[in-house]
Formats: C-alpha cells, structure tokens, sequence
C-alpha cells in the first residue's frame, strides 16, 4: 500500500500538523508513505528544518496551472500511489484528474458548507470523504455516498514537559491563555469584550494572546479602547506554544463558526489545563460541559464573562483524570491507526 499525500498550504496551521503527523505515523507502520506540498509553504520548510523523508515538493500556482499540474503528474506517475490522499480544497482539485486509475481520499477539516459547482465537479470522484467531526461528516453525508469521521489527533508527548513560568514573567498572576489566528470566525473579539467585563474584579488576571491574522491590529485597538491592555499580552505568531499552555490556568477557544475538530481545545486538554469553549456543535464532540471542561452561549461575550468568572472561583471542579481520560481518546497512534484501517478497508472492497 502507497500513500501520496497532497497539500497546498502556505502557513502553518493544524491542518498540516496533521497532514505532517499522518505522514511520520505511516512509515513508522512500515508503509510507503509520500508527503507532496507546496514549496513556499510552512510545511515543506518544516519537512526540510526536521529532515522528514518522502517529502517533495511543488510550485503551486493555483489548482488550475498548467504546470503545478504537470509537477503533480510527474509525481503521482513515479510514486504510482495504491491512493491519492488530498488535504485541502486546492489539493482535491489537483488530485481529482487522477480519478480513474487512483483511489481518492479528501479530509474536511472546516464546518463551511461546499458550493454547488464544487460538491459537483470538484468532489464527486472522491472515493472517501474523511471529516474530522461528526459535525462535518453529517453535513457530507447529505451530498456524498463515503463519508466517514477520525477526529484530528493531538501528539501528547507535545505536553510532557516541565512548565515554563518565565514565558509569562509574571509570578502570583492567573493567565488566560488563547492560541490561535485573529480571524472573524475565531471570536477573538467575543473573549476581548467578555474579559473587559471582569478585568477589575481580578486585578492578578492576566489574558494572554497568542496568534495573529487579519484582525490583530484591530483587536489591539479593541484592547486600548476598552482599557484593559495593563492585563492583557499580545505575543503575535509563535512556535513554542506548547510553554504557553503549559504555564497557563485556563486555555479558552471562544470560535464562532467554521470550527472542525479544535486543536486549541484538544492541546489545552493535553496541557492538563481547564479549557472554556463556545458550545458549538464540534466543540462538544470535545468537550463534555464540566466535566473534563466548560462551554459557554456561542457568541455570547456576557456568557463567557459568567464562565470566567465561574472558572476563576474554582467551579465547577474539573479534575485531571477527566480532562486525561478525554484526551487520550485523540492520541495521534489512534488516529494514525484509524487511518490505516480505512485505507487497508477501501482497498480491499
């Protein structure tokens, strides 16, 4: 069994962790495994800082490019893959003219629907459609015949490490922690407006922001607007994240919409930390309410103001064999083997 796996991305985001996760768990499992990606993006240059084998790579000058297609061609005709594994909407593309000799697979990673033209032309030779939340997988089954969920994984050992006050330089402080992109359909705005409701009330809480996007320059302004920027850290972009949940309290993913499986939350979790998540549909698929974490009215700044306030007096209690018991569910090695069932399964129908 070979594997060809293509992705298009340019930054580095959970997707390609993954995409890279699956590649190295693969091989690992003694199978032919190809990871074929964009030569301008984060992850090709991850592949080369870390010597990752079986990593090659393309000039992707959009999914229609004559010859992005024919370096993909050139790949696929040397490898010839048992299946053609595409990662992103760009990549189905890319992989979709190879149809009819190789077996397709397509991860959904985001929640948006799929245009008509698209569920039509682009998707309709895909032979598996793998979503990484039930969530996702019960909007495809309404348009695709194969469809199938493995929830996006979390490599626990990521976590297991010593904290690292210092990132912080604050000592007696609680910290908030948020990880991500400053995009609209994260709520970045919703947990800015909902800490400037308590911010006075707990004068040794700090939130910490970590990420940045679009809307980072406005979501600064947001912060001196409201008058919280004595308690609050912006850090842009970083790459040791694994210190920042580490030295945190509570990990909040406040998203909106186009949530698939939040690595935000499932890190956090990894972290051993107290997690507050909007209660979209994915993020229960993650989160069971104070349990192993806490869920608060999507979209509802008053609502995650009243979650603070509850997380930061110590209720409800959430301990830490819950929040364990729930991540190892998403240990990559189950994943990684989900994977190759479903692969060794298509094959062999």
């Amino acid at each position: 069994m070979k594997i060809l796996h293509i992705d298009t991305g340019t930054v580095w985001r959970g997707g390609q962790r993954q995409v890279l996760t699956l590649h190295r768990g693969l091989i690992q499992n003694g199978i032919e495994s190809l990871l074929l990606c964009n030569r301008a993006g984060a992850l090709y240059q991850t592949c080369q800082k870390e010597n990752v084998p079986a990593c090659h790579s393309f000039d992707f000058y959009g999914e229609f490019s004559g010859e992005t297609r024919a370096q993909i061609k050139q790949e696929v005709e040397q490898f010839t893959p048992s299946i053609i594994h595409c990662h992103d909407s760009h990549s189905v593309k890319l992989g979709g003219r190879f149809h009819r000799t190789h077996t397709l697979f397509h991860t959904r990673r985001v929640s948006y629907p799929i245009k008509f033209l698209s569920r039509y032309f682009k998707y309709r030779n895909i032979s598996m459609h793998i979503c990484v939340s039930e969530d996702i997988r019960q909007y495809m089954q309404q348009h695709f015949d194969h469809t199938t969920t493995i929830h996006s994984c979390v490599d626990l050992s990521r976590f297991d490490l010593p904290s690292n006050p210092s990132i912080f330089n604050n000592p007696g402080k609680v910290n908030l922690l948020y990880v991500g992109a400053f995009t609209e359909q994260k709520g970045i705005d919703v947990l800015i407006q909902a800490f400037a409701r308590i911010h006075t009330q707990h004068p040794d809480v700090t939130l910490h922001l970590v990420g940045g996007g679009a809307l980072f320059t406005e979501m600064k302004q947001l912060i001196h607007t409201l008058n919280i920027q004595n308690q609050t850290v912006l850090y842009g972009a970083r790459t040791d994240v694994e210190d920042f949940y580490l030295s945190s309290d509570v990990v909040i993913c406040p998203s909106v919409s186009g949530e698939g499986s939040s690595g935000v939350i499932k890190e956090g979790l990894a972290a051993g930390k107290r997690v507050i998540a909007s209660n979209l549909t994915a993020n229960k698929e993650l989160i069971d309410d104070r349990i192993n974490g806490i869920l608060f009215q999507n979209r509802s700044d008053e609502s995650l103001a009243q979650t603070l306030e509850l997380a930061l007096s110590g209720n409800p209690f959430i301990s830490i064999e819950s929040i364990k018991q729930k991540v190892n569910q998403f240990d990559c090695s189950n994943t990684i083997q989900q994977h190759i069932d479903l692969y060794h399964r298509t094959l062999n129908q």
